[in-house]
């Protein structure tokens, strides 16, 4: 996993919220700063979205639940439980990632052109990216952006069908 995948690049100032703690298992994947942290439905524990799964995409809406993208490092090991701190999920924050395919956004008029698409993350070599193909139940949605100050960096919000709390 690499950390940093997942940055904030714009929060409103009416629903920025610090970072919550929550559990995690022992022996779940670890957990870096900037990966988006899920739970299933019921559960107790979180762990890092598409966990053990290389080339997994996500989130969907009403299908996968997140809690917030990690603020810190998961404490948990192969033996011992731990937590991680994360930052709860609003759709008024904007948050920034680097492209799947930067060819897919490599103009202005490209990228422009997305702006509204409901797209996926990737998961793979150990990296989140986001996807640019239009899907209904994605649980992302492009922004605007100005790619000439984040050349290879989609801006994007999540649905709230994919938080945990909605």
């Amino acid at each position: 996993m690499a950390q940093g995948d997942i940055k904030i690049l714009q929060q409103s100032s009416m629903t920025g919220r610090g970072a919550r703690k929550y559990n995690v298992g022992s022996g779940t994947d670890a957990i870096l700063p900037g990966e988006p942290v899920a739970r299933a439905l019921g559960a107790v524990v979180v762990t890092p979205m598409g966990s053990g799964v290389s080339g997994s995409s996500g989130p969907y809406v009403t299908t996968d639940y997140l809690v917030g993208v990690a603020a810190t490092s998961g404490t948990q090991t192969a033996t011992a439980d731990g937590s991680v701190y994360a930052y709860p999920l609003t759709s008024q924050t904007t948050y920034i990632m680097a492209a799947n395919d930067s060819t897919d956004i490599n103009t202005q008029a490209k990228y422009d052109a997305l702006v509204g698409a409901r797209v996926l993350m990737d998961y793979t070599t150990g990296t989140y990216t986001l996807l640019t193909g239009d899907e209904a139940t994605a649980g992302c949605v492009i922004l605007p952006l100005d790619i000439t100050r984040y050349p290879g960096k989609i801006a994007f919000a999540f649905r709230e069908g994919v938080s945990d709390l909605s």
